[in-house]
């Protein structure tokens, strides 16, 4: 009796701490994990409800923003309602959720708001679809509080998740410490039988709590809000509890059947001779005509859907061969346990009682981590178009291994007021539209004046010489005529500007410039974007107007260097901006020094037969050891480009010719291809052909 009472006692602390390893583990990937918790929370927004709260705030803060907008509520909200469903409005919901957690985890925060920045883009568009007249005052600026955790409940519950944060070690020995009173309760029985009854009971008691209790949690998290938020507030639950529950009800299931099982002593399952039945029969003649009809039918229907669905065929096949064989190895341990005699020739040898027990034991503790590990994984990540750079087929391609459509000198727009000398058929946005995903800007000092743009030239490292080397003479007299006309130094504060040498003949204020590209990626959030910087200001001036500019929120932050992350990694992160910067690497550590990270052919070539020439492949800035490649493509014709020489030198055939010349020379994959006038030859398809997607 007092062994039955002690094996009793064992088997629910087993339980208990197997539980208890389970939930920490799923804990592990779903909460304490930045990027499972903003997967998760994102999903969230798959639900009508949450989307309804959503929209309700995003309007709110809208009107909120920009008061006199109340009359057009309804249109609003209308435009919020569609703003919401979208991949982009979900890609900033998540690096919100992804900020905030690192913040509550990373940080000694007693509070955390979750706030979606970038939102007002989003919902200025869909205004402007609606009422295009309203769209020119809407504020773009708009930051969308969504949740706040501080004090009371959700202030304790912040501070538990903090401490259980810091206690990874627990869920293993959790997970050790059920196993080993699983063994004592067997051996502390008076039968085995008996013992193996008590774990299964045991098991499915305890998972049944745990179920109940995930299945009342979103109730209970809805009643702590307002009624018009209580739908989503449950449905937002219901996300991190509903795998808690189904996989809760599953292992109570097991442990159901463990104990049936071991109290009626079930036979082994014998698979070889039921396959070789099966086979048999399939194979057999047909005994009559509606056999043979059948089997025809059957055989059609399985082939066409292999043939429309190939992988949950397959997938299908795997998993029942899975159930088979677990089940024929978890019968065989329960009738060994049992006391069934084994195959005639093993007979006489018997089964050492300890191996039985061990088996048993192995059974219980391999069932409770396969639980963990799918339970962890359960949940799918918030959906996406699954289309890194307009192309499915480069997701999971490494940085390194995607060529990228690229542009000169890319704020010299045909476009945009100023430009003397254009580069571009248009500006940045237009290049963003047309699919540029690459661009090598100069950065300058300036000061801006009702006459021009005054370059300040006391911060440039090049000297004149070296302008006239690079740049020509015609180009550097027509600049410095432009400057002789705004006279002296203008006065007021200087800005960062991007500009070719000189200000004087076509700039454009470098915090606009990014910002067209950060509302550009906040749009379409599964686009990779690389910025090359020839910056002639310093690091910190480099910083301050990326985070100005807001594309801040999408730099790469990890090493810039192999293993280079894939499109799908930087897009799941929200990192789809390689900052690269010639001169002044650092200042932030997302700012990289790009003669580390990029290799590059040379730049100043007069003639289209010197940029088909061999030595047009030439190491240049960066030798030979950066893991990316920007291949220059485009002739020099100072002071102004040529369209007819952009149209010879970007066909397919002479770029695909050196491209291919270059590849072989150098032994490096172009990731970068910069051309002049983007619009003209074929440099959009001849990178996809690149690519393999052409």
């Amino acid at each position: 009796m007092r062994g039955a009472v002690l094996s009793w006692t064992l088997a629910a602390l087993a339980a208990i701490a197997l539980a208890i390893a389970g939930l920490l583990f799923y804990a592990e990937h779903a909460v304490f994990s930045s990027d499972g918790f903003a997967d998760r929370t994102a999903a969230a927004l798959e639900r009508a409800p949450v989307r309804d709260a959503a929209a309700r705030r995003l309007a709110g803060a809208a009107i909120a923003a920009k008061p006199d907008l109340v009359a057009l509520r309804p249109i609003i909200e209308l435009g919020a309602g569609a703003v919401v469903g979208t991949d982009a409005f979900r890609s900033l919901a998540r690096r919100a959720v992804y900020d905030a957690h690192r913040s509550a985890f990373d940080r000694e925060h007693t509070s955390v708001t979750v706030q979606i920045r970038d939102a007002g883009v989003l919902l200025a568009a869909a205004v402007r679809r609606l009422r295009p007249d309203a769209s020119a005052s809407f504020p773009t600026n708009v930051a969308v509080r969504v949740a706040r955790i501080k004090g009371g409940v959700d202030g304790f519950m912040l501070g538990l998740a903090e401490a259980a944060d810091r206690a990874r070690p627990v869920p293993w020995i959790a997970l050790g410490l059920g196993v080993l009173l699983a063994l004592g309760a067997l051996l502390a029985g008076d039968s085995r039988r008996a013992a193996v009854v008590r774990l299964g009971l045991a098991l499915a008691a305890v998972a049944g709590v745990v179920a109940l209790g995930a299945a009342l949690l979103p109730s209970m998290a809805a009643a702590q809000v307002g009624e018009r938020d209580r739908d989503a507030a449950r449905a937002v639950a219901r996300i991190w509890t509903a795998p808690i529950v189904t996989w809760a009800l599953a292992a109570a299931f097991v442990g159901v059947l463990v104990a049936l099982a071991a109290a009626s002593v079930v036979r082994a399952v014998a698979v070889v001779p039921i396959a070789r039945r099966a086979w048999d029969w399939l194979t057999a003649p047909p005994r009559s005509g509606l056999e043979r009809a059948l089997r025809i039918a059957a055989v059609a229907g399985l082939g066409a859907a292999m043939v429309a669905w190939p992988r949950a065929v397959l997938t299908l096949a795997i998993a029942a061969l899975g159930v088979v064989l677990l089940l024929a190895a978890f019968s065989e341990v329960l009738a060994m346990v049992g006391g069934e005699p084994a195959a005639p020739r093993a007979a006489a040898r018997g089964v050492p009682r300890a191996v039985g027990i061990g088996a048993v034991v192995a059974v219980f503790a391999l069932g409770a981590v396969a639980a963990a590990a799918v339970v962890t994984g359960g949940e799918p990540d918030a959906p996406r178009v699954g289309r890194c750079n307009g192309h499915a087929a480069l997701c999971d391609r490494r940085l390194d291994e995607v060529a990228f459509f690229g542009t000169h000198n890319a704020m010299a727009g045909a476009d945009e007021p100023g430009w003397f000398f254009a580069a571009q058929d248009t500006g940045i946005p237009g290049q963003l539209q047309y699919g540029v995903r690459a661009f090598t800007i100069d950065t300058h000092y300036a000061v801006p004046s009702s006459r021009g743009v005054w370059t300040d030239l006391s911060g440039e490292t090049k000297s004149r010489a070296k302008l006239i080397d690079q740049l020509g003479d015609a180009f550097v007299a027509a600049a410095e005529r432009a400057r002789a006309r705004i006279g002296r130094r203008p006065s007021g504060a200087r800005h960062v500007f991007l500009c070719h040498a000189f200000c004087e003949v076509g700039a454009t204020r470098a915090v606009d410039a990014l910002t067209s590209i950060h509302r550009f990626l906040v749009r379409n959030p599964e686009e990779v974007v690389i910025l090359s910087i020839e910056d002639d200001t310093s690091a910190e001036a480099t910083a301050a107007i990326i985070r100005a500019s807001g594309l801040v929120d999408e730099v790469y932050r990890g090493d810039a260097k192999p293993p280079w992350p894939t499109l799908r990694e930087l897009v799941d992160r929200d990192e789809r901006v390689i900052v690269l910067a010639e001169n002044h690497g650092g200042g932030e550590p997302w700012i990289h020094h790009q003669p580390v990270v990029m290799q590059e052919t040379p730049f100043h070539f007069t003639s289209a037969a010197q940029l088909a020439a061999p030595e047009s492949c030439a190491p240049n800035r960066g030798g030979t050891a950066g893991s990316l490649f920007l291949v220059n493509h485009w002739v020099d014709t100072s002071p102004a480009p040529r369209v007819s020489i952009a149209r010879e030198v970007n066909a397919r055939d002479f770029m695909t010719r050196r491209l291919s010349m270059c590849r072989r020379d150098r032994r490096k994959f172009p990731n970068v291809v910069a051309v002049d006038f983007y619009r003209q030859g074929d440099t959009r398809a001849v990178v996809d052909e690149l690519n393999g997607v052409g």
